[in-house]
């Protein structure tokens, strides 16, 4: 999925490799005093953004951001990716 950014009014791009494919999962914000009393069920919950290409975890909280499905989404509307069609090179930067 790709995630629309509202404050910036732009869709996300990695900030590691700037793909713009992103899978969602919850991440519990844990805190010591909690998990102090075995009570790590009652801490906020985060809205993880993982890039599929690196795996590079960009946290949400709040209702800033919206998932958008990829079919919903015009090529031209998302970020330029550098690494689009070009294979990985093994040497690396120049």
């Amino acid at each position: 999925m790709h995630v629309y950014i509202l404050p910036a009014q732009r869709f996300l791009s990695c900030h590691v490799c700037e793909g713009n494919v992103f899978a969602q999962r919850e991440i519990k914000m844990n805190t010591t005093g909690m998990s102090f009393f075995d009570l790590d069920w009652l801490n906020k919950s985060a809205d993880g953004v993982i890039c599929v290409r690196c795996g590079f975890v960009h946290t949400f909280m709040g209702g800033a951001h919206q998932w958008v499905p990829m079919d919903q989404v015009k090529p031209e509307d998302l970020p330029a990716d550098p690494l689009d069609g070009a294979a990985p090179s093994a040497e690396g930067p120049v």
